[in-house]
């Protein structure tokens, strides 16, 4: 009983006035005795003593059960309503640029700490994106933990490969966001919007098809600023510089970004981060929240009744002890009164946990999982914050295969505030996210487990393993080196080895050579498409790039400051087409990937 609490700790309080009663009541009787006896000789009637006993106790309970005792918890299902938002942020190179201060990156994630210290009961999730995309964290409840995840973004080929691709980021974040129909949805794009790749028309239609309501906010400003990088010659940090030799300078491209949220169905909230937290708060509240999922939570359990029914008993014992007073038998019938009332004290202390748990361990010794199951979900509702019995629970439903309910199983075990506890934890989540054949949650668990306990030689070889699977094969013309694993779990390659989409060509690959067949300007989409003369040079291909950007600002100036969805699409596919000419113009002057920032 050390979790026990009271509701209304304060009826607690009135219990020294009951006892105070019966000393008053007590002292003036003796004292009537004495004064009753100094003027006759008759023996009197003997006081109630153990009527007001019995009273007194009576008070005592009711108080006690007035300020409503609880101990033990039970498992309950919450449904949880709300909407969910995805947040998708730009990581590129160009994102360290200084035109907003201190920087882009530190700015938009300053204002995703806005938006999630305005979140109630919705979820949040988050995808980064340069030259590729990736899910930072699904749709989670746990702000806390989202804000650490937030703090740890950082530009470059860390998480995702270099360039920027924006449409591959709102693709991931519509995934993300689910198939509920139900789920009031919302994505906040945060952007620069300079040399976006991917196909953004497509990505925008995908966005209008899920329901999800678009927000774009732009990073950076007109005027733009340079991109620095880091210099290892000079120690310090320099202006990134284009094929010429000139620093190349990075600008909020908002045309685009207005074209895209148009496109989308959705809203451009300008390069002002102090309106993001607010409009994005404002639209989350006037979706319809409809339930969610259903969570388990354990709530403390009342034991009130108990005390309630003991205080009515004693009543009634209090009652009769007064009523026949002469009965030689009233000691028996006060002794009868404790006793019950110890009874009922009792009840709601009983515990079959210890026992329930052993028979659940003998069970799954002998091979016998499903009956251990029934026994440790047994202990588990007679104890449910034992961090052993859900250990245990979690091992029997992994020897049945039921994967995903022993991962549930062992999470329960992970609110222990002992250090050893949570490392066990940890290890055994590990395995249950192997067997169920999610080796990256694997291998966080068994980091996470040597963060508890970091001499778990156990874990230690379990993370080693797992990271040795998840290492890319390659076949390195030195001696390898090790791999090194990000904050998310993920192994990358050590420096110098080819990656995909690094811009490097790999064994076997060479750089396109002229006379590659390219796409041509009337293709659907910029795909390559039969008939159209691949250009055959470099000039070509400058030429062909004029000739779009003259299109699109010909689209923009006729749009105006906002284009409808059929005119947003058309720029949308022109600016995919762009991308990819510039792709290959780099291509035939030797150079590696296009703006790789």
């Amino acid at each position: 009983m050390n979790d026990l609490s009271f509701a209304r700790e304060w009826s607690l309080y009135f219990i020294p006035l009951a006892v105070a009663a019966l000393v008053a009541w007590w002292w003036g009787t003796r004292r009537a005795q004495k004064r009753a006896r100094a003027v006759s000789r008759s023996q009197g009637n003997s006081p109630p003593y153990v009527g007001a006993v019995l009273f007194t106790l009576a008070a005592i309970t009711a108080l006690i059960a007035a300020a409503q005792p609880r101990w033990g918890t039970q498992e309950s299902q919450v449904p949880r309503t709300g909407a969910d938002l995805v947040v998708a942020i730009d990581i590129s190179r160009s994102m360290d640029a200084t035109d907003v201060a201190p920087d882009r990156l530190t700015a938009a994630k300053a204002t995703i700490g806005a938006v999630l210290d305005r979140l109630g009961g919705d979820r949040v999730g988050l995808v980064v994106f340069a030259g590729d995309a990736r899910v930072r964290f699904p749709l989670t409840t746990d702000f806390a933990a989202a804000r650490q995840v937030v703090d740890t973004l950082q530009t470059g080929v860390v998480f995702v490969e270099g360039g920027t691709n924006a449409a591959q980021g709102l693709e991931l974040a519509v995934s993300l966001l689910g198939d509920n129909p139900d789920a009031g949805k919302v994505i906040l794009l945060l952007t620069d919007g300079d040399d976006l790749g991917g196909d953004p028309a497509s990505a925008a239609l995908k966005v209008q098809e899920s329901g999800a309501d678009l927000f774009v906010a732009g990073i950076g400003t007109e005027e733009g600023s340079t991109v620095p990088v880091y210099d290892t010659s000079e120690r310090g940090t320099v202006p990134k510089l284009d094929e010429s030799g000139q620093p190349i300078i990075t600008r909020l491209n908002e045309p685009f970004l207005r074209t895209l949220a148009a496109a989308s169905g959705g809203r451009y909230l300008g390069s002002d981060l102090s309106v993001v937290p607010g409009a994005i708060d404002g639209r989350l509240r006037t979706l319809e929240r409809s339930q969610i999922d259903a969570r388990p939570t354990l709530l403390p359990v009342e034991r009130y009744q108990g005390f309630a029914v003991a205080a009515l008993v004693l009543l009634v014992l209090a009652a009769l002890a007064e009523r026949f007073a002469r009965f030689p038998t009233r000691s028996a019938a006060a002794a009868l009164a404790v006793l019950a009332l110890l009874a009922f004290l009792l009840v709601g202390c009983e515990s079959e946990a210890h026992k329930a748990n052993e028979d659940g361990r003998d069970a799954l010794s002998n091979g016998d999982a499903a009956l251990a199951i029934e026994h440790f979900l047994e202990a588990q509702v007679e104890s449910p914050s034992d961090p052993n019995i859900a250990l245990n629970l979690a091992a029997a439903y992994s020897a049945t295969g039921q994967h995903e309910e022993a991962i549930r199983a062992a999470r329960r075990a992970l609110d222990s505030p002992v250090p050893e506890v949570r490392a066990r934890a940890y290890d055994s989540l590990g395995h249950h996210q192997f067997a169920a054949e999610r080796p990256l949650e694997a291998l966080d668990a068994f980091r996470r487990a040597l963060l508890e306990v970091p001499s778990d030689d156990a874990a230690r070889h379990d993370y080693e393993v797992i990271l040795r699977l998840l290492s890319p094969e390659t076949q390195p013309t030195e001696p390898p080196q090790e791999p090194t694993v990000e904050g998310d779990g993920t192994a990358t390659p050590p420096s110098g080895q080819p990656t995909p989409g690094s811009g490097s060509p790999g064994p076997g690959e060479s750089t396109p050579a002229a006379g590659t067949p390219t796409p041509g300007i009337g293709g659907s989409g910029g795909s390559p498409t039969a008939g159209t003369p691949p250009p055959n040079s470099l000039l070509e291909l400058e030429r062909q790039l004029r000739q779009i950007d003259q299109e699109i600002q010909r689209m923009l100036l006729e749009a105006g400051e906002v284009p409808s969805a059929q005119e947003a699409l058309e720029i949308l596919r022109l600016l995919r087409e762009r991308a990819e000419l510039a792709t290959l113009r780099d291509a035939f002057a030797g150079g590696g990937k296009p703006r790789d920032y």
